[in-house]
């Protein structure tokens, strides 16, 4: 097939198999490997989820054209993290926290020399190139780093010049007369200098479905139904993004009346429809409804990256204190804030149960 690797396991690579090769040629050098197809809306999710976890530490983030690249602009972090060493290691945190993976974190001043630093350095030890070593530091490369078309490689080589240091001993307006304008480009990158714009990432500010209800609807059960299928939907376009919502507004459209505005908010950011249609179905059953609805619209806001949520396995600091907290919260909303006390023991009263202990709010 003409599709080429993007990801080799550590058995496929000691058999000879690396990233661009085609598939073709890498089942000539392993054989018994196992070939899986990529899933475009799982890595969708992943990028997302990184750039989102990214935009929590500055606005300047960009996307790379690899979906597990990000670049970030940190110049003007200085003031807020004067410790860049301690950036980083907040950075590598929180990236595993969100996806579950340890990033490699190259820093220079442009984002190619970047690129290039993380693609050497370690999950544990970024690789920081100082402006002033860049030269130096790309020197040692070979010519394949760089975005050059095959018959501009294949010319190269023919004049013996297979590294960047070579390529840099070449003065820039010698090179331009050699290979045009257009190879400029890759010059200036060999030298350090790339022009290329960062592109800033701009998360999604809500997700919005909405239905035109014709006829209008005055059932309770239909409307039920109805606000499970926007749920549905929002939440498809939540995981999609790899998102999730504290907080679901829903609007009801009254025919000859006023709108009715109803919200909920979450304890973490939820993403499954039966999470979201949870958190606003009692909220409907007790909605003044006055007239048959024309339109119902469900809005997620409050967007975050979605996290993987540790299941309660008796573990401190799992999550799982939230899950009780939320399900407490809708309890008391639509039974009242008495079905659920917390109980307090009182040392100094009486040994007894109606003195000892002391009920309050959940």
């Amino acid at each position: 097939e003409r599709a080429s690797v993007t990801t080799v396991s550590a058995e496929a690579r000691a058999q000879g198999v690396v990233e661009g090769m085609s598939l073709n040629q890498a089942q000539q050098f392993a054989p018994d490997a196992i070939f899986q197809a990529v899933d475009e809306e799982a890595t969708a999710r992943v990028r997302q989820s990184l750039l989102l976890t990214l935009h929590h530490f500055t606005p300047d983030v960009a996307a790379g054209e690899d979906p597990g690249c990000a670049f970030l602009r940190l110049d003007r972090l200085a003031l807020r993290w004067p410790d860049r060493s301690q950036l980083l290691a907040a950075i590598s945190r929180a990236i595993d926290a969100a996806i579950r993976v340890r990033p490699v974190i190259g820093m220079a001043s442009s984002m190619f020399v970047s690129a290039v630093a993380a693609a050497h350095a370690t999950t544990t030890v970024p690789l920081i190139v100082e402006h002033e070593q860049t030269r130096a530091f790309l020197a040692r490369y070979p010519i394949d780093v760089l975005p050059v078309d095959d018959d501009l490689r294949e010319y190269l080589e023919l004049l013996g010049i297979k590294t960047i240091g070579r390529l840099q001993a070449i003065s820039r307006p010698a090179f331009r007369r050699q290979f045009g304008q257009k190879a400029l480009q890759v010059y200036d990158l060999a030298v350090g200098d790339d022009r290329r714009r960062l592109r800033p990432f701009r998360p999604a500010v809500r997700i919005e479905e909405s239905e035109p209800l014709e006829p209008p609807v005055d059932n309770t059960q239909a409307l039920q139904f109805i606000a499970r299928a926007l749920a549905e939907r929002v939440s498809a376009s939540l995981l999609a993004q790899g998102l999730g919502t504290r907080a679901i507004r829903i609007r009801l459209d009254q025919e000859s009346a006023p709108a009715l505005t109803i919200e909920a908010r979450f304890a973490y950011p939820m993403t499954t429809a039966g999470e979201l249609f949870d958190g606003i179905r009692p909220r409907l059953l007790r909605a003044s409804i006055v007239a048959p609805l024309e339109r119902i619209t469900l809005r997620a806001g409050r967007l975050e990256a979605a996290y993987i949520r540790q299941p309660g396995l008796l573990m401190r600091r799992d999550g799982f204190k939230e899950s009780i907290a939320d399900a407490i919260a809708r309890l008391q909303e639509e039974y009242g804030s008495s079905l659920v006390q917390r109980a307090e023991v009182r040392r100094d009263a009486a040994p007894l149960p109606d003195h000892r202990i002391l009920w309050k709010p959940a």
